[in-house]
């Protein structure tokens, strides 16, 4: 967006150092109608812009929805119209699932932060032993 605008304004520029050149009020004419036009362009880009941005507190709304699909994908895969079903499978599988007609569906890839999490919640992890072990010093 801001390489568009900064060719905006700099075609903007060479036309008004050309209506300087310019001798004939045609020209003249046909230069001032064609900044005019840039002119609204350059309103134009400068508001989409402003609308990339996204507004304060989109971030954690975001990473609140994200956090609530990680944590129970089944409940909404579950109480959701097609339209959440099919965005459910979507984003847990990182593939497309395939059908077999004499087994059924076939194992498919998932989707990276399930297998983060998958990593997490897999690892092996011990406790401190239940006893004190004595060593004979």
């Amino acid at each position: 967006m801001t390489r568009q605008l900064k060719d905006v304004e700099k075609q903007i520029e060479n036309l008004l150092d050309r209506i300087l050149d310019a001798s004939s009020p045609s020209v003249v004419s046909a230069y001032e109608g064609r900044i005019a036009k840039l002119e609204r362009e350059k309103i134009l880009l400068s508001e989409k812009a402003v609308q990339v941005v996204p507004p304060k507190g989109r971030f954690e709304e975001f990473i609140e929805l994200s956090l609530e699909f990680l944590s129970r994908p089944w409940n909404i895969y579950e109480n959701g119209n097609l339209a959440l079903k099919q965005t459910v499978v979507r984003l847990a599988f990182s593939e497309p699932l395939r059908y077999s007609r004499e087994s059924g569906y076939r194992t498919t890839e998932t989707a990276f932060p399930f297998k983060v999490l998958a990593g997490i919640c897999s690892e092996k992890r011990e406790m401190v032993r239940p006893r004190r072990l004595n060593y004979n010093t």
